[in-house]
């Protein structure tokens, strides 16, 4: 009997346990500065692939070809792992004027404490540079800087008119 390949087989660190996991980092070292999902989304692709910044450390990820397609399927998984983090009191969802926003909870940062990974200090890590970096850069401001690098982040695919689509929605 020849069996088929599981289809619910989620790629490695793009889960949304993993990518929630980084949206936590990210929230941890902005606490208390509210990040919109459009935020979350672009700085969860610098956070893994910070190395495709100038000056950047290095990447969390390997350089794969076609990484900046990455932009398009993150949302939704980052969603799921919003939810589930929030589900467990690590993080708020606030509804604005401007939207829904996140923000970490007392309790984030004294989890995050409590792993003991290499890969999580490195997150940890690369979460104090991107929040240094960006942290007071506008969301539409983010943007741009994506959008004049994303031509560079795995050059092998164009995706300008994407995140022209996505600058559309940000306004």
């Amino acid at each position: 009997m020849i069996e088929s390949p599981d289809t619910n087989v989620l790629p490695p660190f793009n889960g949304p346990i993993e990518i929630g996991l980084r949206a936590l980092s990210l929230l941890s070292e902005a606490f208390p500065i509210p990040y919109s999902l459009q935020r979350l989304v672009v700085s969860d692709y610098l956070l893994v692939h910070s190395d495709d910044m100038p000056g950047g450390p290095p990447g969390l990820h390997p350089k794969t070809p076609h990484r900046g397609g990455e932009l398009l399927v993150r949302r939704a998984a980052l969603e799921q792992g919003l939810m589930l983090y929030q589900s467990r009191g690590l993080l708020e969802r606030h509804y604005t004027e401007t939207g829904v926003m996140f923000t970490a909870t007392e309790r984030t940062a004294s989890f995050l404490d409590a792993l003991s990974s290499d890969y999580a200090a490195e997150l940890r890590e690369r979460a104090v540079w991107l929040v240094s970096l960006f942290g007071e850069v506008t969301d539409g401001e983010l943007l741009k800087i994506a959008n004049s690098q994303v031509g560079e982040w795995g050059a092998e695919f164009t995706m300008e008119s994407v995140l022209k689509v996505e600058d559309a929605e940000w306004q």
